[in-house]
């Protein structure tokens, strides 16, 4: 399994930011993903700093429904804030990584902010449009802190607003290092794809954090609770973007 837009807890060495950091300077920035099981994904960190073109075609679809003022959660290396200014959008990217922060200000972004998704503190309908690409739906883990974040995100955007929120459907695999540690979830009363992972780079070894990998009924259900509604699910294997309106 193939872990996509890891955002780090606040606590653990700014690895993430330094993957960032190195990706978009252009040298190889090949770190690990682990899991708790023991579990082991390596990825070059490209996809962070990914060109339009070179984007998920669900990612490049999902560009027809930003409207207005836009927030970028989890913003990384400011890919997605890049192509929305360079088409006209105003937009404000968050993240917790200083590093990545600093590097999206040498690379152009306007307007960037050191944030956490669980302390989102923008006054009262300040957005039409929420980018959560990556796995950044699931960005806080459990599904119940998932829902705090969607509570929040109603009160800081506009009546219209739209989220367009990216994860990966767990349950779409064969392998079983992945469907036992989905039984293991099960067997603890937890959601399938709930994972704990941590991340290595270099000689930094970060804590572990949990991210929430959903399935669109699991992103409905999460949604629902928070009185925002899953209108479409634009599909890519077992990657999807489920598109969330106010109910």
């Amino acid at each position: 399994m193939v872990f996509v837009g890891v955002i780090q807890c606040s606590s653990m060495p700014d690895i993430f930011g330094e993957i960032i950091k190195d990706a978009t300077e252009g040298l190889a920035a090949n770190h690990v993903i682990e899991r708790d099981d023991g579990y082991i994904n390596e990825t070059d960190g490209k996809q962070y700093v990914a060109r339009f073109e070179d984007w998920l075609e669900i990612e490049q679809h999902a560009m027809k429904y930003v409207r207005g003022r836009v927030l970028d959660i989890g913003c990384g290396a400011g890919r997605v804030c890049l192509y929305l200014q360079e088409h006209g959008f105003e937009v404000t990217g968050i993240d917790i990584s200083p590093t990545a922060i600093e590097t999206c200000r040498r690379s152009g972004v306007s307007d960037v902010r050191l944030m956490s998704a669980d302390a989102i503190n923008f006054p009262k309908a300040s957005f039409q449009t929420v980018i959560l690409f990556g796995n950044n739906f699931g960005i806080l883990g459990h599904p119940d802190h998932v829902v705090k974040m969607l509570q929040r995100l109603y009160e800081v955007t506009t009546s219209d607003a739209v989220i367009l929120a990216e994860t990966r459907n767990p349950l779409q695999t064969d392998e079983k290092a992945h469907l036992d540690y989905h039984q293991m979830n099960r067997d603890r009363g937890l959601p399938p794809g709930l994972v704990k992972i941590r991340l290595r780079y270099h000689d930094m070894v970060g804590d572990w954090f949990e991210l929430l990998m959903s399935t669109p009924e699991e992103m409905r259900e999460i949604a629902e609770r928070a009185d925002w509604k899953l209108i479409e699910v634009i599909k890519n294997d077992s990657i999807f973007i489920g598109v969330l309106r106010k109910r």
